[in-house]
């Protein structure tokens, strides 16, 4: 996704952050690097989750994501197809507590046409046995896009007999690779 110039004004003042670390012994509740680091990724990911006022940028990562989830669902309609979204900040929120990349993707393929009940995030999901009827849905094509972070969906995700893409850096397989 290209930077926009308002994601170059944040980058810029968060490496002026950094600078002013190594030279005036900012104590480390004021400022710090793992604070830069963190406000560096959700603004690389969304500006919105730096800057709740900020656009919603076309080309953004999530909405790159969007268009890209979006054509493999509905390239893969007829066999019902299913895909993993790996995103690893901004998990959903309760309503009123703030912006959520999770609930802003589900919202905008939503709009395009996904059915709502064809899209779960595993956050949901909180015992063993509901994560195992999810992973059934998802191998039945009940669900076609299940989100989650990569310490929830990583290890013991038994999701993949429809599987046809996973977005981990929103980067998509060409349709060779589509069963």
């Amino acid at each position: 996704a290209p930077c926009s110039p308002e994601l170059k004004e944040i980058v810029a003042a968060l490496a002026k952050r950094a600078e002013r670390l190594k030279t005036d012994h900012v104590p480390p509740w004021e400022d710090n690097m793992l604070k830069i680091t963190g406000e560096g990724r959700k603004a690389a990911l969304d500006l919105r989750l730096v800057r709740p006022g900020a656009p919603d940028h076309a080309d953004s990562k999530v909405n790159t994501a969007v268009r890209e989830i979006f054509s493999v669902w509905q390239e893969t309609r007829a066999k019902k197809l299913s895909q993993i979204v790996f995103c690893d900040l901004s998990t959903p929120k309760a309503e009123g507590e703030g912006f959520s990349v999770y609930q802003d993707l589900k919202a905008k393929l939503v709009r395009l046409g996904v059915p709502s009940e064809e899209i779960a995030f595993i956050q949901d999901y909180d015992s063993d046995a509901s994560k195992l009827a999810l992973f059934r849905d998802v191998r039945a094509g009940k669900v076609r896009v299940l989100m989650g972070s990569t310490q929830k969906m990583g290890a013991g995700t038994n999701a993949q007999t429809l599987l046809v893409a996973e977005h981990h850096r929103w980067r998509r397989p060409g349709p060779s690779a589509w069963p």
